[in-house]
């Protein structure tokens, strides 16, 4: 008889960013075009730093938790 060991969620909870995030980034890119469309730079350029943000968020998170300890570490001073 083999016994199926029950599992932390961290699978789920990876999909469910994935797929959130990957909405997110669909969202900016339209509403990105949209910008591009009316010639409004600056809010094309805020929504493509934020979709580099979030896109970072979601597929490096390890990476983006030690830069911004790093430099929580450093304005704290704790470092």
């Amino acid at each position: 008889m083999h016994v199926l060991a029950l599992t932390t969620g961290a699978e789920l909870k990876d999909w469910i960013l994935i797929v959130a995030g990957n909405v997110f980034m669909a969202f900016l890119a339209i509403r990105a075009i949209g910008c591009f469309i009316k010639d409004d730079y600056g809010k094309m350029i805020t929504l493509a730093v934020m979709a580099v943000f979030v896109g970072a968020l979601v597929w490096l998170p390890d990476g983006v938790k030690v830069v911004l300890t790093g430099v929580w570490n450093k304005v704290s001073g704790s470092a």
